[in-house]
């Protein structure tokens, strides 16, 4: 089994729907890792997963989740569940990111750099959104230079 791994930096805001207007940062240190790419080229998902924090909710070193690519859809969707909560905004336990990228050829500078997520509690109820980017400029050689081939 060949497979392949690299890291993503994504920076930006998020917001709760009971305070709109008080946007935080968010920062995510995310690992891809495709352990056999023949699979991978059937199933299209990856496992996700790092350092994730959202300015006075969460700070997780250990998120994880998957990365599925969505050829029809023409997205690549992340789905991550992490620990948060107890020091300002909603109670402790465990939480869901879901965001996407979505492809356009019309335009590729998003197409690679935008993630729009949103953030769901331990019930499953979105309570707040978020913009993350990849700063393509600043971070595409640390891209480059994080791929690694897995066996």
């Amino acid at each position: 089994m060949l497979g392949f791994r690299y890291t993503e930096e994504l920076h930006g805001g998020f917001y709760f729907f009971t305070s709109p207007l008080d946007e935080r940062a968010v920062d995510a240190r995310l690992e891809v890792v495709v352990r056999d790419v023949t699979r991978f080229g059937q199933i299209h998902r990856a496992e996700l997963g790092g350092p994730l924090e959202l300015e006075g909710f969460a700070d997780d070193p250990r998120s994880e989740g998957k990365l599925t690519f969505d050829a029809e859809m023409q997205q690549a969707i992340y789905d991550l569940t992490f620990t948060a909560g107890g020091f300002e905004g909603p109670p402790p336990g465990r939480y869901r990111l879901r965001g996407y990228k979505q492809l356009d050829v019309l335009n590729l500078v998003d197409s690679f750099t935008l993630v729009r997520a949103s953030i769901y509690d331990p019930d499953a109820r979105e309570i707040g959104r978020a913009t993350l980017r990849f700063d393509a400029r600043g971070n595409w050689r640390s891209l480059v230079r994080s791929f690694r081939v897995a066996v």
